[in-house]
């Protein structure tokens, strides 16, 4: 059993350091893992700081030459991880920015021997969130909200970006989609990955994270109102244009 941990990274010469220390810190005790990072058209010193790094760490760098967006980097980084991984491994999605402690990680795939996605929940019982702008707390409640009346899904966060899935799961979503097991541009992306699981047959559980944006070296990637709409085609897409039909 091993952990592919994909780290999608845009201009993160301040945090990927970091967090590659703290995971290897986390995770070298107890269970092999492989690090999948995806430069994604960074234009500080992120890639030379990996490339650093992956001298050192099991650490792999796939690079996009141009800034493709969040969506683009996860479905790179995905499907290198479901190359890569067996049946009984698991792949691991999080953010590069230090907001994401991987101490969870561990308690996520503790949790996965009744779930195919364990999703790290800032809504549950035991989660929280500190630092977080006020625009992007309503964002998400809001979202969250539309996903769980229009879907009826009982994740409480189903926009968190930090998962654990069973490989088995994210290699059968590649074999159905190909090179489309992820079509969103930015944030939207970790929703519709989520929808496609659960459409899927995917059994999905909760564990309590903290995310933590003091944590946060640098500027938000987001670009607020192209995200807002993002949210609302994918939820008209998968809803009103019933290309998901049933998600009881």
């Amino acid at each position: 059993m091993k952990c592919y941990i994909v780290l999608p990274c845009f201009n993160e010469e301040k945090n990927i350091k970091q967090l590659i220390h703290a995971i290897d810190e986390v995770l070298k005790p107890h269970i092999p893992y492989e690090v999948i990072a995806v430069n994604d058209g960074s234009h500080d010193r992120t890639g030379e700081v990996l490339k650093d790094l992956s001298t050192e760490y099991p650490l792999k760098v796939l690079v996009h030459r141009t800034n493709l967006g969040l969506g683009a980097a996860l479905r790179t980084g995905l499907i290198s991880a479901a190359n890569a991984a067996s049946d009984d491994d698991f792949i691991v999605t999080m953010d590069s920015d230090n907001t994401h402690n991987p101490k969870h990680i561990l308690d996520m795939v503790a949790s996965s021997g009744d779930a195919d996605v364990v999703v790290g929940s800032r809504y549950i019982d035991g989660g929280k969130q500190l630092n977080v702008p006020l625009h992007r707390v309503i964002l998400s409640k809001g979202i969250n909200f539309l996903v769980k009346g229009l879907f009826r899904l009982s994740v409480k966060d189903a926009t968190s970006g930090f998962r654990c899935f069973r490989a088995c799961l994210l290699k059968f979503l590649y074999s159905t989609f190909k090179g489309d097991i992820i079509e969103s541009r930015g944030f939207v992306a970790s929703l519709e990955l989520l929808l496609k699981a659960v459409r899927f047959g995917g059994v999905v559980k909760e564990v309590p994270i903290l995310l933590d944006y003091g944590r946060k070296g640098g500027v938000s990637k987001m670009r607020l109102l192209s995200t807002i709409f993002g949210y609302l085609a994918l939820i008209f897409k998968f809803r009103v244009l019933n290309d998901l039909k049933c998600f009881g």
